[in-house]
This record gives C-alpha cells, sequence and structure tokens, in this order.
C-alpha cells in the first residue's frame, strides 16, 4: 500500500531528479498546513515532468490528512510524441482512503491525446476507475495571449448513480510585477458553481502580497471566503507563503490561517491537463485543500 508514504516518496524522487536535469522538464514539491476553526489539515505533494526523445513522462502524488481522514493519490502518464507538438498517453492512478479506520484503495487507468503550440494547447483525456466504477471523460485547452491567458475544462463523470457534468473557464492577466486570475466552476446548473477572483502584486523579488475571493454563483458576493496574505521567496526556487481567510455571509461565520513551503524548479507543466490546473491552482490559496475535499466527497 501505498498510503502515507507516496506523496513523500514521489517529491524525494522529484527533488533527487532536479540534481541531474537531464530531460527534467520540471519538478516540484509542496508541504501545507491549515488551520481553520481549530480543526487541523495537512498536505504534501510532488510532480515532476520528464522528456527523453519522442518519449515523456509525468508523475505526481499527494497526501491529505485532517482529523480521522488519511487520503493518499498518486499517477503517471507515459507519452509518445507522434509529430511535434502531437502527444499520445496512458495513464496510471492509484488512490488510497482510511476513515475512521476503515481503509480502501482504487486503481485506474486513463488514455489520452493532446496538440500543443507555442501559444495554444488542446487535450482529450478519458480515466475508468475499477472498484469505484467511475469513468470520466475531459477535454481541456488554454490558450495564451498578450500576457493574458484562457483556459477551460468540461468533464463527463459517469457513475452507478448516473451522468454528471463538470465545467470550467478561467482567465488570468500577468503584467511585469501584478496579476489577476478569474475562474468559474460549476456542474449541471451554474448557480450550483462558485467563481473565483485572485490578484498578487510583487513588491521586489523577494515579498508578494496577494488577495483572493470565493464566492457562490448563485447568491454572488454574499456568501463566499476571503483571503489575504503573502508569498516570501528565499531563492528562486524556495518560497513560503502564509494566508488568512475569512468566511463571510453565513450565519456563523469562519476563519483560518494556511502555511505553505514550496520548492518549485522550471515554469510550466509539459501535459495540457496539468497546465490547465495550475492556472486554475492560482485562483485561491484554499484551491489545493478544496480540490482534496472534492476528491473525498466523490468518492
Amino acid at each position: 500500500m501505498l498510503k502515507h508514504t507516496s506523496a513523500i516518496t514521489l517529491a524525494l524522487l522529484a527533488t533527487a531528479g532536479a540534481a541531474s536535469a537531464n530531460g527534467l522538464t520540471y519538478s516540484t514539491v509542496e508541504g501545507s498546513y491549515y488551520d481553520i476553526e481549530d480543526t487541523d489539515a495537512q498536505t504534501l505533494s510532488g510532480a515532476f515532468d520528464y522528456v527523453t526523445g519522442k518519449f515523456s513522462f509525468t508523475g505526481d502524488a499527494g497526501y491529505l490528512t485532517v482529523e480521522d481522514l488519511d487520503l493518499s493519490t498518486i499517477g503517471l502518464t507515459v507519452g509518445y510524441a507522434i509529430i511535434p507538438g502531437l502527444t499520445v498517453y496512458g495513464s496510471l492512478d492509484y488512490l488510497d482512503l482510511d476513515v475512521d479506520g476503515a481503509s480502501g484503495d482504487d486503481t485506474a487507468l486513463g488514455l489520452g491525446v493532446e496538440y500543443q503550440t507555442a501559444d495554444y494547447g488542446i487535450a482529450l483525456d478519458y480515466t475508468s476507475w475499477d472498484d469505484l466504477d467511475v469513468d470520466t471523460t475531459t477535454l481541456a485547452g488554454y490558450y495564451m495571449f498578450d500576457g493574458s491567458a484562457i483556459y477551460a475544462r468540461y468533464s463527463n463523470i459517469e457513475a452507478g448513480a448516473g451522468d454528471e457534468d463538470a465545467y470550467l473557464l478561467g482567465y488570468t492577466y500577468e503584467a511585469s510585477n501584478w496579476d489577476v486570475d478569474l475562474a468559474s466552476a460549476w456542474g449541471e446548473d451554474f448557480d450550483d458553481g462558485s467563481t473565483f477572483i485572485a490578484s498578487t502584486y510583487d513588491f521586489n523579488d523577494a515579498f508578494t502580497f496577494g488577495v483572493s475571493l470565493m464566492t457562490y454563483n448563485e447568491d454572488f458576493g454574499d456568501y463566499g471566503i476571503a483571503t489575504i496574505g503573502g508569498t516570501y521567496n528565499f531563492t528562486e526556487t524556495v518560497s513560503l507563503e502564509a494566508n488568512y481567510g475569512q468566511s463571510f455571509g453565513f450565519d456563523a461565520d469562519y476563519d483560518g490561517f494556511a502555511l505553505a513551503l514550496k520548492w518549485e524548479n522550471g515554469s510550466r507543466r509539459l501535459r495540457v491537463m496539468d497546465q490547465v490546473e495550475d492556472y486554475a491552482s492560482d485562483v485561491s490559496p484554499l484551491y489545493d485543500l478544496l480540490n482534496q475535499v472534492d476528491l473525498f466527497g466523490a468518492l
């Protein structure tokens, strides 16, 4: 079983691979701590991209622990470039879940195809989970222009309870010392989704100030979570980010604190799916935690 060690193992592999840098185009390790209304949560994640000739390999792993829940995930893709820019790949994913002492795991196989140029990318991906009996077909893409990027993702999820659709649409603009990120995610009904707005400002090479807002589409601006924080860059690859969050509009408001230590080598992921996910992760410092919770809720 890969429980508890999957994220650590892959993170260490990514770190070790950076030393050789022979074909390694991207690697990262990140550890985060959350304290939300006296509930503690920790996450650890790692990822790498590696290219050799026409073959490409990507890997990622994540670990979430909160109260009596432990969730570990690990994934790998192997791709082959048919022609420059056009790649087909196969994927293998594994998850292990432990809740209140009861544990279970599952494995997924997938196929994908993607096409990328210097300005845009598009990908089609199919993944099938074995024991969970869940099949997901995803179409995603992005287009970059004049310091901006538009990205989108559509997923059809087939499960025992029936089909579900999930949508994501976002925009980011990056200037020399500031940026703004907008995104909205929803399901069958747009009103059931959420919209994210975030912006950062670089005071200098070392310190970045950031704010974000998440609000529900149905009552836009009335309910949600606001954050304020900053990032300190120790080096070009190592940074520490701290954020304070406050909910608003609810009968009982909650606040919380998030701290993340990150090591990152490389600016752009290899797969189109990962690039779209990276764009989306910039809309909130709580994105990774919310993503893990959504995954748990889907199990």
